[in-house]
């Protein structure tokens, strides 16, 4: 009979509701239900690939993962008005109470969004979920909408900075909870006009208010104060009643300095930035694209270059970083206003010494809305940290000059700074006389130079589980020995990414995902062993029942800079001593198994040692402090300071404290560190500078202040005729001197080289030119514009067909000038005076560029 049954539309299949799922749920299921559901669903892997209980579970979450609730956030035209209309036409039965708490007064601010950092907790009896929610008045008429978000455990209110209020009256406000789910999806898809599903009765819980009311925001003449950094960024503001307050993100003082691009929609970027990029990273399977950009204050050096990034669509974009990072700087004063509740006009950010001039020209064009001024540089707002302190607790000697040593190590970079400073107080306000000076500098070491070299035991402790090395038995703590291993474990877990760019998408994107995701442990098994907390193993393992769940901090974000040792992890009781654990996903890391990249099958699990990861970062801590202080060691320069000052989250381990000890008394090495609080390093710098304004704003202090690059961690050579080396600029020099070298007017091009000052070369720089466009000019012209200089002592002396080439330092923006003269016919002609800037990112050390 089947044969001659009729069919409506023969070979169309009716729309399936797909399914999500918690992994809370699916951890719960046997091997076999998680076969079925990847049968049902028609999640098929490849046929080489035979996941285990994980990996089922990995590709479920993928595809069919719950995603998180979604939430009414966005302004929509007429959309309280089709939620009116839908809650006026239908039965609502609704109760009190429930068990439900929410805060009785709530303040909302125009043009402002609600989040958790407002602080408006909702607790139940009976549980929660992350759904919509309305305010209604006593006749449920809707006047907003809200809904809540789970941070930490904990739901929070939250509404949408677009989502429209309609003016409040005097009237019994109260927020409608709505116990199902259904019905919160149904809001959603109702506000922006989307066909749905009919409704044909609502349960409600009723929570009433004591007060709801909307504020204008004010505007302030008080900055928005940044300290931009290469790895974190920190922010805050003085208040006017004289306190200062600083800037949270998800539970910590801490803002990742990230940039995520999570789409592009009619040819605009769709961003993340701090925390939510981090996440964003975390999120990423191993054969799509890493959309995250780290380190992106070096992008100052050169804002004018594009970023390329792949996005799940396939499709390769060009993303200025001119445009990013003005981004990055719109989403930290969004941020500010949101949290502080004020309009900002000025905008003050701490830049470094040697590069002041330049943020503040770049960063007033990317913010052509605001004020923005430099200031106070990073060197001189850590020693106001001191002086500020000294005021306050009467600790000076009037009139005295202190003289201190500033080492900052930041994320990226490592400078040196000198400064000195006398206090004095008058009648009407404390007299401060500041200078700074610039000393020394490594713009390729930071926190992420030792974060690399744990990422290379890791990798290498990997492979070993893997492949159980016989001649593994070598001492890794030894640079060498570990440099050679490393670069043996690339056969079996790749991650230099740059070398497979003419191999197969998913290969490329194989071999990326490895470095970023061993990267971010790294940096994770970084923070534990540095935190407060005394910590001596840490065991590593693919197993989530050992590492005590799937790694909470890494989930979370990077809020656990201030949430160091809270009993985040597995204690291990048995071993006699404490121990913490991480979860390793073995479906983040590929490994070459018969020359095909496969996701990394075998259980493993490593233990490293405090003692080990000392080990390995004692020599790079130890040079650096060698370069910086040798030279004044030798010359009895370091007596001279009353103070040596540590800053920079990466001065948190203890063996910067050790190599400065070879060449300092241990009494004068400060630590801006509280035990219980490891962001304290960071945020030293920013505390002084709140100090500074707060103080000046008030008129409690006069400060006179100066700031100067003393000396230049470079030098600038060439080659003469005769192919030999001649130093134009000398490396370490005080002085401002004028090198030159000479060439025969028929050349078009002069090379120069950029050394650091152990001589290593660090860059080649190609001054071209056009003797054509150079313009006649005299002795006497040329002795008015650099009158007492050597140019004018050389220019006397240039023979006919001669061109000279002045090099000079142009110390505020960072970098040198060379101007051309040429004697032809007798008569002078000049060129144009032409910058380079030192640093940029193509000679400094970039751990994301894919050759690690």
């Amino acid at each position: 009979m089947s044969r001659y049954t009729y069919t409506l539309n023969p070979g169309q299949r009716e729309p399936e509701q797909m399914q999500t799922y918690k992994r809370s749920q699916l951890e719960g299921m046997t091997m076999y239900q998680l076969r079925e559901i990847c049968r049902r669903e028609r999640l098929v892997s490849s046929s080489r690939e035979t996941p285990d209980r994980e990996g089922y579970i990995q590709r479920i979450m993928r595809f069919r993962g719950q995603r998180e609730f979604r939430h009414v956030d966005q302004g929509c035209e007429k959309g309280l008005e089709r939620l009116q209309e839908f809650l006026d036409g239908i039965h609502m039965e609704s109760r009190e109470g429930r068990g439900i708490r929410i805060p009785g007064t709530i303040f909302l601010y125009e043009d402002l969004e609600l989040n958790s950092l407002d602080g408006y907790r909702v607790e139940s009896e009976w549980g929660l979920y992350e759904g919509n929610l309305l305010l209604v008045d006593e006749e449920d008429r809707i006047y907003t909408c809200f809904y809540l978000k789970e941070t930490d455990g904990e739901f929070y209110l939250q509404k949408g900075r677009e989502v429209p209020v309609l003016p409040l009256e005097r009237r019994q406000y109260s927020i409608l909870y709505f116990p199902q789910e259904r019905v919160s999806e149904f809001l959603y898809d109702r506000y922006f006009g989307r066909t749905a599903a009919v409704l044909g009765y609502l349960e409600a819980v009723r929570i009433p208010l004591l007060d709801i009311q909307v504020r204008k925001v004010e505007e302030t003449e008080l900055p928005l104060v940044i300290d931009f950094g290469s790895s974190n960024t920190t922010m805050g503001i003085c208040l006017p009643d004289g306190t200062s307050r600083l800037a949270r993100s998800e539970n910590g003082y801490v803002i990742p300095s990230m940039v995520g691009i999570r789409d592009v929609r009619e040819q605009r970027p769709l961003y993340v930035f701090g925390c939510e990029a981090a996440r964003l990273n975390r999120q990423n399977y191993r054969d799509e694209e890493v959309p995250v950009f780290y380190d992106i204050k070096r992008w100052v050096s050169d804002p004018d270059r594009k970023e390329s990034v792949i996005l799940k669509n396939g499709h390769r974009y060009q993303i200025p970083r001119r445009e990013m990072l003005a981004a990055f700087l719109e989403y930290l004063i969004g941020m500010g206003k949101q949290q502080f509740k004020c309009n900002f006009k000025q905008i003050q950010l701490l830049s470094p010494i040697r590069q002041k001039e330049k943020f503040q020209e770049l960063f007033q064009e990317l913010l052509s809305g605001y004020q923005v001024e430099c200031v106070l540089d990073e060197g001189m707002a850590v020693l106001f940290h001191s002086i500020d302190s000294l005021i306050r607790q009467g600790g000076y000697q009037k009139g005295q000059w202190y003289h201190a040593l500033v080492i900052d190590c930041g994320g990226g970079t490592t400078d040196l700074t000198s400064g000195r400073f006398r206090i004095d107080n008058s009648r009407v306000s404390y007299l401060v006389d500041l200078e700074t000076s610039y000393e020394n500098g490594d713009t390729n070491f930071g926190g992420n130079n030792l974060t690399y070299r744990i990422l290379q035991l890791i990798k290498i402790r990997i492979v070993k589980a893997l492949k159980g090395w016989e001649e593994g038995k070598e001492d890794e703590t030894s640079i060498r020995c570990l440099e050679e291993a490393y670069k043996r474990a690339e056969a079996v877990l790749p991650t230099r990414f740059k070398e497979y760019e003419e191999r197969s998408r998913e290969e490329y994107f194989y071999v990326k995902n490895n470095y970023y995701y061993l990267f971010e442990l790294a940096e994770e098994v970084k923070k534990r062993f540095f935190q407060p907390e005394f910590l001596y193993e840490f065991q590593v393992s693919t197993r989530r029942e050992l590492a005590g769940g799937e790694n909470e901090r890494i989930r979370k974000g990077w809020d656990q800079e201030n949430r160091a040792g809270e009993g985040l992890n597995r204690e291990n009781q048995t071993s006699g001593r404490k121990t913490q654990a991480i979860f390793l996903d073995r479906w983040k890391l590929s490994v070459m198994e018969q020359g095909r990249l496969e996701h990394l099958k075998e259980e493993i699990a490593f233990s490293l040692y405090l003692n080990e990861i000392e080990e390995i970062l004692r020599p790079d801590i130890y040079g650096l402090m060698g370069r910086f202080l040798e030279q004044k060691f030798v010359r009895g320069e370091l007596q001279n300071y009353e103070m040596i000052k540590l800053t920079g989250q990466s001065c948190k381990s203890r063996l910067f404290t050790e190599a400065l000890k070879e060449y300092v008394p241990g009494r004068l090495i400060q630590h801006s560190r509280k035990e219980e609080n490891g962001t304290q390093l960071k945020m030293c710098c920013l505390e002084g500078a709140l100090a500074y304004f707060f103080n000046r704003k008030l008129g409690y202090m006069k400060v006179n202040q100066e700031y100067q690059v003393g000396t230049l961690p470079y030098e600038i050579m060439a080659y003469t005729h005769e192919n030999q080396e001649k130093v134009l600029i000398k490396s370490l020099d005080r002085e401002d001197e004028i090198g030159y070298i000479s060439r025969f007017m028929v050349g078009r091009q002069l090379d120069l080289y950029l050394n650091d000052s152990q001589g290593k070369r660090l860059r080649t720089y190609s001054f071209t030119y056009d003797t054509a466009r150079f313009l006649q000019t005299t002795q006497e012209e040329i002795n008015e514009a650099y009158g007492g200089t050597v140019i004018q002592e050389e220019t006397d002396i240039i023979q006919e067909g001669e061109m000279k080439f002045f090099v000079w330092v142009s110390r505020k923006k960072w970098g040198f000038i060379v101007l051309p003269v040429l004697r032809e016919g007798e008569l002078l002609y000049r060129g144009e005076e032409t910058f380079f800037a030192f640093e940029d990112d193509t000679w400094e050390e970039n751990f994301f560029d894919g050759r690690k």
